[in-house]
């Protein structure tokens, strides 16, 4: 009786693998992996431990292998939405966008609860937003939006700001880079943005780009792009004679940069078109973190008077409003040298696996 017992579990066993390959291969996985459990018992602890070895591996910047991880653990089907979530964000990271789209659906199409999740939601907004399904990424990020407050829960500032592009957007002309919407909203109400420029994570990078106005005795500088002014500030503190202009098309963010700083100047207006950008206004001009949000990013650079002396920088992830981002230096450099007649790119570290590449130069 026992021995027959035996058989019969074995047998089932093996039809349930089966029809769980079937699954995977089909891309269905959220449907195998309720088959696997049934098989392997609960996994939770096992894939969560998986799940936080692969983002070691990325913040390593070993991210071939944060991949092929979660990729083994989707195949023998110890996985939940989680791990589909961290895998699509490091397709993400590899530019590989139609592999990141896949697990979204598989998210959406199979588990219902983790799809109302705002975090996902907004993620998953993003992708699709990029992917040219405005309308659909809109209608899933309110949904989201409108069941977590339901439930009495706060709305992150992003999602809520990415929901005011993205409604704009359903009932217009889509294109890829946001409007100024979507800045004004999150500079508004920003934390992060109204801190001490003292506690920004970008302070490595501006260390090193103030090293280059001193070697270069650079003593004014057009920020093109200023923002809400916290590079202003921290430069202004540490080099209190530099004459300082900054320009940015949020009127949000000037307001804000004028209050947080004086002895400094701040313009509202559109780098195309600024009188600041037809003759050499400064000794060196600089664009820190703004080339990824602009598509026409080569022009505007070409529209820069000749020899002028430019610092920009560019990262190596992605957020909502980047048009591009670059998986390392060489990147930078083929896209942007023929601009220069000198071109120097490095890598600094932000934390774990951000990293902006520094670039200064001379234009033609």
């Amino acid at each position: 009786m026992q021995n027959n017992e035996k058989k019969m579990k074995e047998i089932d066993a093996v039809s349930l693998e089966k029809k769980a390959r079937s699954y995977n291969d089909k891309e269905e996985y959220l449907k195998a992996i309720e088959i696997y459990h049934c098989l392997l018992g609960d996994q939770s602890k096992t894939i969560d431990l998986i799940v936080a070895k692969a983002q070691a591996l990325r913040n390593q910047h070993r991210l071939h292998e944060a991949v092929a991880l979660l990729e083994q653990s989707v195949q023998v089907g110890v996985f939940n939405s989680k791990t589909l979530h961290v895998l699509a964000a490091f397709y993400r990271d590899k530019k590989c966008w139609g592999q990141a789209e896949r697990c979204i659906w598989d998210i959406i199409k199979f588990d219902q609860k983790y799809s109302e999740l705002i975090g996902f939601a907004s993620f998953a907004s993003d992708i699709l937003r990029k992917q040219g399904y405005v309308n659909t990424a809109y209608s899933f990020l309110a949904s989201s939006i409108f069941f977590t407050k339901s439930q009495g829960k706060n709305i992150p500032l992003t999602a809520l700001a990415i929901q005011k592009e993205l409604e704009y957007e359903s009932s217009s002309e889509y294109s890829i880079e946001v409007s100024y919407r979507f800045y004004d909203a999150v500079y508004e109400n920003s934390d992060k943005y109204a801190s001490s420029s003292d506690n920004s994570i970008y302070v490595p990078a501006w260390n090193a780009v103030l090293q280059y106005f001193q070697d270069n005795e650079f003593l004014s500088v057009v920020d093109i792009g200023c923002g809400p002014g916290q590079f202003a500030e921290f430069a202004i503190k540490r080099l209190p004679s530099l004459n300082y202009t900054g320009f940015d098309y949020s009127s949000v963010a000037i307001s804000q940069a004028k209050n947080r700083t004086k002895g400094a100047e701040f313009i509202e207006g559109n780098a195309f078109s600024s009188p600041l950008l037809t003759e050499n206004a400064a000794d060196v001009y600089i664009l820190l973190e703004v080339l990824e949000h602009i598509e026409k990013d080569l022009d505007l650079l070409g529209s820069m008077p000749s020899r002028a002396s430019v610092v920009f920088s560019v990262p190596n992830f992605d957020s909502f409003g980047h048009v591009r981002f670059f998986l390392d230096e060489n990147e930078v450099y083929d896209r942007y040298n023929h601009l220069f007649s000198s071109l120097e790119v490095k890598g600094v570290i932000l934390k774990g696996y951000s990293t902006i590449y520094l670039a200064f130069g001379q234009l033609k």
